[in-house]
C-alpha cells in the first residue's frame, strides 16, 4: 500500500478515525428517547432508508441543498462522496464521478436523461426538491452510466405542509470587488385539486479570471510568458412553473417547466513576453465574447394507481436551446498595432423531446416487477460565419459553414426487486439501448453512426441479524433498540456503457486563433468512434447507527474496452487533435463515507482513492484522464436551537497526473478549498445568510506536455477570489 505523505490527505483519514470512534459509542440521550420499532421506520432519515434499499443510492435531500447556501448544484455536489469537480477558472465546471467524467456519469433530470444543453451548473438549489446519486446503474434509468448516475428531481407544486405560500431572497455576492446582485422570488398556492408554483430569479454573475502563462520548449528552443485577464458577465433571467393536478384517488397529471434568458459578456486581453525564441503572430491581443442563449424545459407526466398495487407512468418532455453569438479578435504586435481582425458569427439551434413509460406490479407479496420504455429524438442546426482581415480591411479569410445533426434514441428494460426473506434482498434488470447519430454540412463528410449495448444488472444486499436477534433494517423481530448499529453488506455486477459525443464524432475542425501547438492544437471530431463497453463489479459495507450516523466502505472494479483517447498530429505545419478508441482500461478504487451527530453538531467525512490503468499507454501518468488518485471532503455543522447555525467544509483533491494519448501528459496540482456559511435566524420567517466560498483562494496550477521530437511544456497558473455572498430570506 502506498504511504499517503500528503497533509490534506491525512488530515481526512484522522478525521475518518474520529468519525468511526464517535459512532461506536452513541449519545445516551438518543438512546433514553428511543422510540418503539413502528415509529422508527415511519421517521427513518435518509442514511437509514439508503440501507434499507437494494439499489443503492445516495439521497441528497433539501435541507441539505440549501443548508451552505450554494449558487448552483455543482457546489451542493462536490461535498458528496465520491464526486470532484473539474473547476478550472473562467470554464464551466465538469462532474467526475470515481475520477472518470466526461460522458461516464449519467446526469438525469426527473429521472430520464438529461438534454445535451443541460448543465448542472445552471440549477440553483432552490428549484430542486432533492438529488439522487447511484454509484451502480440500474435499467430503468441508463444505461451510459459507467461512473453512476446524478438523478436530479425538480420541485413538486404546491405549498409544502407547514410551509409559507411565498418566500423571497435577495442579496448579492462579491468578488474581487465587484457586486454580483440576486433575487429570487416564489409563490406556491392551491386551488382544490391544483397545486401550482411560480419561482422567478433575476441573478447576475461576476467572474474575474487572471492567469499567466509559461511555454518551455526544445527543438527549437522556447521560453515565452502569456498574461491575460478575462471578464466575465453573466445575467440571467429564469422563470419555472409548475403545476400537479390530481382529479381522483388513481390519476395524477404533474407538469414543471423554465424559461432561462442569459446575457454573456467576455472582454480578454492578453500579452506575451519571448525570452527565447520566436514570438507568436499575435503577441497582443484582445477578445471579445457576447451571446444570448435561451434555454427552455418543460415535462408533462402521468401516473395512475391500477389495481393489486400496480401502477402506471408516462412522460413526454421537451428541451429547447437557441444561442446567436459574437466572436471578435483583435491581434497585435508588440506595441499593440492591428495586425488583423478575426469575426466569427454564430447560431446553433437545438430541439430535444423525451417520451417514457413504466409499468409495476408487486407479486407474490416479495416481488417488484417492473418494465418499461423510453424514446427520444434531438435535432441541432448550426451556422458559423468567420472572417479575417489585416490591418487595412483586406479580406483574409473568408468561410461560411452550416451542418445539421440528429440522434434518435431509443430504449426498453425490465426488472425486479426481490425480497427475499429478512436478511437477503435482490435486485436484476436487463435494459437495451440504442442511439443513432446521423449529421451531414457543407464542410465535412456526411456522418451515420450506430451505437447501441445490452446492459444486464444484478444487486444484491445482505443484511444481517444482529447478535440480539433483531433484524438488519429498522424494523425488529427479536427486541433491540432502533438506534444500535445495523450492518449491510452490497454486491452488484453490471455492463454499461459511454456513447460518443456528438461534438466528437463530426470531423469539423475547429480552429485556434493564435499560436498552433501540440499543447494549443486545433479540434477534429472522429466519426469512426467506436463506443466503449464496461464491465463493472461493486462491493460496499454500509452501516447505520441512529436516525443520522453512519459508516460505509466501498470498492469498485471496472474493465473499459475500446476506451477513447486524444490523438495528436501534424497536418501541413498544423498541430490537430482527434478522438481514438485505443484498446483497453481498468478502473478500480475504494471509498469511506461517515457521519456523525453530538447534539447540536454534525460531522461527516469522506475519501476516496482511485487507480487505473490504460493498456496502450506508457509511463508515468498511466491512468483515465483527468482521474484525481486522491479526493475527499471534511464538514462541520452546528444546528443551533436558538438564531445562529455555522457550516464549515473542507475540499480536497489530488494532484492529477494523466494520458490523454502516449505523447501528451497533463499534470494539475492539488486543489484545496475551505468554504464557510453562517444563518442568523431573526424569526420563524426572516433569515440572513452569510456564505464564503474559497476562502483560500489558492492558485490553480495546470500543466500541459508533449513529449514528441519537438518537445513543449506549457505551465498555467490561475489566480483565483474568494467569493462573498449575503443574501436575506424572507418566508411570506
Amino acid at each position: 500500500m502506498q504511504t499517503i505523505r500528503n497533509g490534506s490527505a491525512g488530515a481526512l483519514l484522522l478525521a475518518a478515525h474520529a468519525c468511526a470512534l464517535g459512532q461506536s459509542a452513541p449519545d445516551p440521550a438518543s438512546q433514553a428517547g428511543a422510540q418503539p420499532v413502528q415509529q422508527v421506520v415511519v421517521s427513518a432519515g435518509a442514511d437509514a432508508q439508503r440501507l434499507q434499499s437494494t439499489t443503492t443510492a445516495i439521497v441528497v435531500r433539501r435541507d441539505e441543498l440549501l443548508r451552505h447556501g450554494d449558487a448552483t448544484l455543482a457546489d451542493v455536489l462536490k461535498r458528496q462522496p465520491g464526486i470532484t469537480l473539474d473547476a478550472s477558472p473562467g470554464k464551466a465546471p465538469a462532474i467526475r464521478m470515481r475520477g472518470m467524467g466526461s460522458g461516464y456519469v449519467a446526469i438525469l433530470l426527473n429521472g430520464v436523461p438529461a438534454p445535451s444543453g443541460f448543465a448542472l451548473e445552471s440549477l440553483t438549489p432552490d428549484m430542486v426538491e432533492r438529488i439522487e446519486i447511484g454509484r451502480v446503474a440500474t435499467a430503468e434509468t441508463s444505461g451510459q452510466a459507467v461512473a453512476g448516475t446524478i438523478n436530479v428531481i425538480l420541485r413538486r407544486a404546491g405549498p409544502a405542509g407547514g410551509a409559507a405560500a411565498d418566500e423571497v431572497k435577495a442579496g448579492s455576492a462579491f468578488v474581487d470587488g465587484s457586486a454580483a446582485p440576486q433575487l429570487t422570488v416564489q409563490h406556491d398556492g392551491r386551488r382544490g385539486a391544483l397545486a401550482y408554483t411560480l419561482a422567478a430569479t433575476l441573478r447576475r454573475t461576476q467572474n474575474p479570471v487572471t492567469a499567466l502563462v509559461t511555454e518551455e520548449g526544445a527543438m527549437p528552443a522556447l521560453l515565452r510568458r502569456t498574461a491575460w485577464f478575462d471578464h466575465q458577465v453573466d445575467d440571467l433571467l429564469e422563470l419555472a412553473p409548475r403545476l400537479s393536478w390530481q382529479a381522483d384517488a388513481r390519476d395524477t397529471l404533474a407538469a414543471q417547466a423554465y424559461v432561462r434568458w442569459r446575457h454573456i459578456h467576455n472582454a480578454m486581453r492578453q500579452s506575451e513576453t519571448t525570452e527565447i525564441g520566436s514570438p507568436t503572430a499575435f503577441p497582443r491581443a484582445a477578445q471579445r465574447y457576447e451571446t444570448r442563449p435561451l434555454h427552455a424545459y418543460a415535462d408533462l407526466a402521468w401516473t395512475r394507481k391500477l389495481d393489486g398495487g400496480a401502477r402506471l407512468a408516462a412522460k413526454l418532455s421537451g428541451f429547447h436551446t437557441a444561442r446567436d453569438a459574437d466572436f471578435l479578435y483583435r491581434g497585435m504586435d508588440a506595441s499593440d498595432a492591428l495586425l488583423a481582425t478575426h469575426r466569427v458569427a454564430s447560431g446553433p439551434v437545438e430541439r430535444e423531446w423525451t417520451f417514457s413509460g413504466s409499468w409495476r406490479r408487486p407479486l407474490w407479496r416479495s416481488h417488484m416487477l417492473a418494465a418499461g420504455w423510453e424514446a427520444g429524438r434531438k435535432a441541432r442546426s448550426e451556422y458559423r460565419r468567420e472572417r479575417q482581415t489585416d490591418a487595412g480591411g483586406a479580406l483574409l479569410l473568408a468561410s461560411d459553414e452550416d451542418y445539421r445533426a440528429r440522434v434518435v434514441r431509443a430504449a426498453l428494460f425490465v426488472q425486479d426487486e426481490w425480497d427475499i426473506d429478512d436478511a437477503w434482498s435482490a435486485y436484476a434488470g436487463l435494459r437495451r439501448e440504442d442511439l443513432r447519430t446521423s449529421g451531414a454540412g457543407n464542410a465535412h463528410a456526411a456522418v451515420d453512426v450506430h451505437a447501441g449495448a445490452w446492459s444486464p444488472i444484478l444487486q444484491v444486499l445482505f443484511k444481517p441479524r444482529r447478535p440480539d436477534g433483531a433484524r438488519g433494517d429498522d424494523g425488529d423481530d427479536g427486541g433491540g433498540s432502533g438506534d444500535e448499529p445495523r450492518d449491510g453488506f452490497r454486491f452488484a455486477v453490471s455492463r454499461t456503457y459511454k456513447a460518443p459525443e456528438i461534438s466528437r464524432l463530426m470531423p469539423r475542425r475547429y480552429t485556434v486563433d493564435n499560436n498552433n501547438s501540440a499543447t494549443n492544437p486545433d479540434q477534429q471530431g472522429n466519426p469512426n468512434l467506436r463506443p466503449e463497453l464496461a464491465l463493472g463489479i461493486d462491493l460496499a459495507w454500509e452501516r447505520s447507527v441512529g436516525k443520522d450516523g453512519m459508516l460505509s466502505v466501498s470498492a469498485f472494479h471496472k474493465r473499459i474496452r475500446d476506451i477513447t483517447l486524444v490523438r495528436i498530429y501534424r497536418s501541413n505545419g498544423v498541430w490537430i487533435a482527434t478522438p481514438d478508441n485505443q484498446g483497453g482500461a481498468t478502473v478500480r478504487g475504494i471509498e469511506f463515507e461517515g457521519k456523525a451527530t453530538r447534539g447540536a453538531l454534525s460531522g461527516r467525512v469522506n475519501l476516496a482513492r482511485n487507480w487505473s490503468h490504460v493498456d496502450s499507454l506508457p509511463q508515468p501518468g498511466n491512468r483515465i484522464e483527468g482521474q484525481p488518485a486522491w479526493s475527499g471532503n471534511l464538514g462541520l455543522d452546528y444546528a443551533s436551537a436558538r438564531r445562529l447555525d455555522l457550516g464549515a467544509t473542507y475540499t480536497y483533491r489530488g494532484r492529477v497526473a494523466s494520458r490523454s494519448g502516449a505523447l501528451f501528459f497533463s499534470d494539475d496540482a492539488a486543489t484545496r478549498r475551505l468554504d464557510l456559511v453562517a444563518l442568523w435566524k431573526r424569526d420563524a420567517r426572516s433569515r440572513l445568510r452569510l456564505s464564503v466560498a474559497d476562502l483560500l483562494h489558492r492558485d490553480v496550477r495546470e500543466r500541459l506536455a508533449y513529449q514528441g521530437d519537438s518537445a513543449l511544456v506549457s505551465t498555467t497558473v490561475f489566480r483565483t477570489h474568494t467569493t462573498w455572498r449575503l443574501v436575506w430570506e424572507q418566508s411570506l
